[in-house]
């Protein structure tokens, strides 16, 4: 069965341990008791252990397979810190939708659910459902989960995402700031000729092919065309687009070539260079020893870049002040991580 997309959970993120213990009597029995750890609460609502427990129980059983003892309770707690805070943010989000009267209509969730399934190459529901079913979640929790990040999604885009515009100017100038980050390795453009030594090949086979090299260099200097030249006598595999190599930094050529490559003037031609596999001439086209990419092949991911950093550091503000104006009491202390697996 295909596996869901990761992006399918993001509910799953993670959180720490709690310590404040609610008691409630079971109708059935008086003398039993249901015991829930408070991990923490926001205004009239209870984040509880048992409810991080299930979103993170997938997790926890992929990791009790490949860890024990201390290292184990680490993750855990540093799994359960993180999902109780994403729970806090989830809870303060949510009642701020309410309050704006922002909702997620049945017919809004359905096309996202329509548009999951294309991403996901699922062709009808019931795929949807067995992937999710091996995730450990039913369809019905999942549509709860999903219409949440969506009435969240509405009310970040309305209160912080739509307060972000970056101008042209700013994008420019980040990229002058920070123009070393995009400094490209030095690159040379080159063209050659190649003449093969055959596997095996004798010292008397060899003095040949360097000979018919040496009167190729003499053609050359004399003023005939390399790609000509390239064309007709090159063993190589270019030797039909006239020897072109194209753009290549020193680590994609062979080491004997490198030297020559980028201390031949542009426009020049090396001497005869053997390797252990033939002879090569190559011409320098061109060399860019201190070059950077260009602003016009950077600035969407500058500018996607730039709107994303601002967008989480006002989401991060904006988050804190519904805070301030929050009850939030978080319960928590680290003896979780001295119990034993």
């Amino acid at each position: 069965m295909t596996r869901i997309n990761d992006r399918l959970f993001v509910f799953f993120s993670t959180c720490s341990i709690i310590w404040m213990t609610i008691i409630h009597p079971v109708p059935a029995r008086a003398d039993k008791v249901l015991v829930d750890q408070v991990m923490a609460v926001v205004n009239h609502h209870m984040i509880t252990k048992s409810e991080l427990d299930r979103s993170l129980a997938p997790t926890f059983k992929k990791l009790h397979k490949r860890f024990r003892g201390k290292a184990y309770m680490e993750l855990v707690a540093s799994l359960e810190y993180k999902l109780l805070m994403k729970k806090i943010n989830e809870r303060l989000e949510l009642e701020e939708a309410e309050r704006q009267g922002l909702t997620v209509t049945d017919d809004e969730l359905d096309r996202a659910v329509e548009s999951i399934m294309q991403k996901n190459n699922f062709t009808s529901k019931w795929q949807l459902k067995a992937a999710l079913s091996e995730q450990g979640m039913s369809y019905r929790r999942y549509k709860q989960q999903l219409r949440k990040q969506m009435t969240i999604l509405k009310l970040v885009n309305q209160e912080v995402r739509s307060t972000v515009v970056i101008s042209p100017d700013e994008v420019r100038q980040y990229y002058l700031a920070h123009r070393e980050k995009y400094r490209l390795p030095p690159h040379v453009s080159l063209r050659d000729i190649f003449l093969k030594i055959p596997a095996g090949a004798t010292p008397e086979q060899i003095q040949k092919i360097r000979m018919r090299g040496e009167h190729i260099l003499r053609q050359l200097k004399r003023g005939d065309d390399f790609v000509i030249l390239a064309g007709s006598e090159s063993e190589g595999p270019n030797a039909e687009n006239g020897g072109e190599l194209g753009d290549l930094t020193k680590d994609q050529l062979l080491p004997e070539l490198v030297e020559p490559a980028f201390s031949i003037p542009p426009g020049h031609v090396s001497g005869l260079i053997q390797t252990s596999n033939g002879f090569y001439i190559i011409k320098v086209v061109k060399r860019e020893d201190n070059a950077f990419r260009s602003f016009k092949d950077l600035k969407t991911q500058i500018l996607n870049d730039l709107t994303k950093k601002t967008t989480d550091k006002r989401l991060r503000i904006w988050l804190e002040k519904l805070r301030e104006r929050s009850y939030v009491v978080i319960y928590a202390k680290p003896s979780s991580l001295d119990q034993k697996v």
